[in-house]
């Protein structure tokens, strides 16, 4: 094989390594439901719900995993001042925790419509 063929079939080589790297990498992916905001800031939104005295989302399908969130007893009254339990909200601000974790700031609260 001469030069010119050898270099040829090292680089198709080189792309069909690449290609490959390129869709194990793909189906490496983490699932988007799973990754953290860096900044701590979620929004997400769901249907208001009370569990065992606690209050809560239930949040919709596409929602971060954390978006169920608690609701601190210094977020209550603001949260159920602009939505009722069972009515559908959207709710921005920062989550913390590790194992359990609650809405640490609320930044925004909206009572949304439901999707038809």
């Amino acid at each position: 094989m001469n030069r010119v063929a050898a270099r040829l079939a090292m680089a198709g080589l080189a792309v069909t390594c690449l290609g490959a790297g390129a869709a194990l990498a793909a189906t490496n992916k983490p699932d988007p439901k799973l990754v953290w905001p860096k900044d701590n800031r979620f929004t997400c939104s769901g249907v208001l719900a009370e569990e065992q005295g606690i209050l809560l989302l239930t949040p919709d399908q596409n929602m971060l995993t954390w978006c169920d969130a608690d609701i601190d007893d210094k977020y209550r009254s603001r949260v159920l001042n602009v939505c009722k339990l069972g009515d559908r909200c959207e709710i921005k601000g920062t989550i913390r925790g590790h194992g359990a974790f609650g809405w640490v700031e609320i930044n925004s609260i909206v009572r949304t419509v439901s999707p038809r």
